[in-house]
């Protein structure tokens, strides 16, 4: 599936699942149609092929990696993984998180937390440009980055800031990944209204977005994969307007297969819009 294909005009948007067990079973029993899966990590070995998905796109081929490691490219076998997903799947381009706020980090539950000191935020710029530029240069497709949302770990300081993303997209010369949950969690960590955050953002540079439900827990907004609400389709509509995605992504983490059919058949209608 050829890049272009997937940013032309407006009529012409593609929309899919993040791959998982359940969307797995959801297109294996013909309970919902997608037009692609959106796998990474291990998942994508085993993406290709499966009953009920036309297309496949890889994001984050590597887990627990973050551009900010001055040494990201030199861990043994990064670049290969990465190549090997590509070529497997055949994905018109290749989207990885911006990066976190520290060179090294882990996983800890729903977050990533630093596995080193927390960077300056112009060392941190620097860092995620540089790696980016050079995973750009060693990939036979486009490269995405993708906005973060906010969790008090440290692992996120700096990398939810609106001018901070954009200052990484132009100096890395990468295409725009917008999460619009993970705008909504970083706009109101910074006590920002999500419109102006969005405005802040480089929307032409978006080819993809993400789209998905984040949710209230102890009175703060937090990153939950769950169902659309009124707000998050306003939102889609209002970045409509100033981008042309050639592919948006319902990344459910849910258990419900009913569910995952009825928001992408309101999607459809919103996207056809």
């Amino acid at each position: 599936m050829a890049a272009d294909a997937l940013t032309a005009d407006r009529g012409a948007i593609l929309l899919g699942l993040r791959d998982g067990a359940l969307t797995r079973r959801v297109l294996a029993s013909g309970g919902a149609q997608a037009d692609f899966v959106e796998t990474g990590g291990p998942l994508a070995a085993t993406a290709v092929g499966l009953v009920g998905v036309p297309r496949v796109l890889v994001h984050n081929a590597v887990w627990n990696w973050s551009l900010a490691h001055p040494d990201a490219l030199d861990v043994p076998g990064v670049l290969a993984t990465m190549r090997a997903a590509l070529e497997r799947t055949g994905t018109p381009w290749h989207s990885v998180h911006l990066g976190f706020a520290a060179a090294a980090v882990g996983a800890e539950g729903p977050m990533m937390v630093p596995r080193s000191p927390v960077l300056p935020r112009e060392s941190l710029r620097a860092a995620i440009a540089e790696t980016a530029r050079r995973v750009a240069g060693a990939l036979p497709v486009p490269l995405l980055l993708e906005n973060l949302d906010y969790w008090p770990s440290g692992a996120y300081e700096h990398v939810a800031d609106p001018a901070f993303i954009a200052e990484v997209l132009e100096e890395a010369g990468a295409g725009f990944l917008l999460d619009l949950a993970h705008a909504r969690v970083a706009a109101a960590h910074l006590g920002m209204p999500i419109d102006e955050y969005l405005a802040r953002l480089p929307l032409a540079r978006v080819r993809e977005l993400h789209v998905s439900g984040p949710r209230l827990r102890d009175g703060v907004l937090r990153d939950a994969h769950a169902s659309l609400g009124d707000d998050d389709y306003r939102l889609l509509a209002l970045v409509r307007r100033a981008a042309r995605p050639g592919a948006v992504t319902f990344e459910y983490g849910g258990t419900d297969a009913g569910a995952v059919a009825a928001e992408l058949g309101r999607l459809r209608t919103a996207l056809a819009a």
